[in-house]
C-alpha cells in the first residue's frame, strides 16, 4: 500500500469515528426529544418537540449516508435517478407550499407573534433548503477526483464513473492476487 493509499485510510477513519461518535450524540438529542415530547401535555410544545427530533434523526441519516458512502458503498448516476424524478414533482408541491407560507408570513397576526414568526419561517426555509439540496445532490459525484484532474472534469460525469469503476475494478482484481 502506498502513502498515499495509507493516507486516504487514514483520513477515512479519522472522519467516520469523527462521524459515528456525531450519531451517537444525536441518537441522545433524539431521546431527550422523544422524552420531552411524550411528557408534556402542550399539544403546540409536543409539535415543537417532535420537530427537533425529526430534525435530529435527518441528521442521523445524513450522517449515516456519509459513513456508508465512505465506507465504498457507490452512488452513481443510476442511482440518482429517482431522484431528479423527484424534482420535478418537488418544484410542483414546493411553489405552492412557498406562496402559502409567504402568504401567512404577512399576516400581521402573525408577525406580531414572533413565536409563529419563526416556526413558518423554518418551514419556508426547510423547503427552498431540500429543494436546493435535491438539485445539487442530484448533479454531485460521490467518489474522488482530484482537483487537477482536467480531463475528468471537462469530460462529464459519465466519462468520470466509467473510469472510477474500471480504477475500482482493478485495485479490487489487484488485491485479490496478493
Amino acid at each position: 500500500m502506498g502513502l498515499y493509499e495509507k493516507w486516504n485510510e487514514e483520513e477515512r477513519k479519522e472522519i467516520t469515528d469523527i462521524l459515528s461518535e456525531q450519531l451517537k450524540i444525536e441518537g441522545r438529542l433524539v431521546g431527550l426529544y422523544d422524552g420531552y415530547e411524550r411528557n408534556t401535555e402542550n399539544k403546540a410544545l409536543k409539535r415543537v418537540m417532535q420537530m427537533f427530533r425529526l430534525d435530529s434523526q435527518r441528521h442521523i441519516n445524513i450522517l449515516q449516508a456519509v459513513v456508508e458512502v465512505i465506507e465504498g458503498e457507490d452512488v452513481l448516476i443510476e442511482d440518482k435517478k429517482e431522484l431528479h424524478e423527484s424534482l420535478k414533482n418537488h418544484l410542483e408541491l414546493e411553489a405552492e407550499a412557498l406562496k402559502k407560507a409567504n402568504n401567512v408570513l404577512g399576516k400581521r397576526m402573525i408577525n406580531e407573534n414572533l413565536g409563529l414568526k419563526m416556526l413558518l419561517e423554518i418551514w419556508r426555509d426547510d423547503e427552498k433548503r431540500h429543494h436546493k439540496a435535491l438539485q445539487e445532490l442530484a448533479k454531485k459525484n460521490y467518489f474522488q477526483i482530484s482537483a487537477t484532474d482536467m480531463v475528468t472534469i471537462f469530460k462529464g460525469e459519465e466519462f468520470l464513473e466509467e473510469r472510477y469503476l474500471r480504477s475500482k475494478q482493478f485495485r479490487e482484481k489487484m488485491s485479490q492476487t496478493e
